[in-house]
């Protein structure tokens, strides 16, 4: 896999699930904003181009709730892959093809 794009974000949050920003960039890129001298702004840059193309999502949680969740009570939001919708043709004429090859 290439490495530092959003779709790397993607395969990470719909492998472990829900995570906190912090997380992400460090499961995805290995990242360690607390340890790292670098800026971590391409990193935000591509979890918002992510937000805004809608294949990242994020839910915003309580203090209380993140630290009963194991994160650092200053975690405000989880960031998670949303369920993709797949569309499944419907129409008369395929439901009448359907019953025609099961006759």
């Amino acid at each position: 896999m290439t490495r530092n794009k959003v779709q790397q974000m993607v395969a990470c949050l719909s492998v472990n699930g829900a995570m906190s920003e912090t997380q992400l960039l460090e499961d995805a890129f290995g990242y360690i904003r607390s340890t790292m001298l670098s800026s971590n702004k391409k990193y935000a840059d591509m979890l918002r181009r992510g937000l805004k193309k809608g294949i990242i999502a994020r839910q915003e949680v309580g203090p209380n709730f993140a630290k009963s969740l194991g994160y650092h009570k200053n975690t405000k939001f989880l960031y998670y892959a949303p369920e993709v919708e797949v569309e499944v043709p419907c129409s008369a004429a395929l439901d009448n093809e359907w019953a025609n090859e099961s006759i």
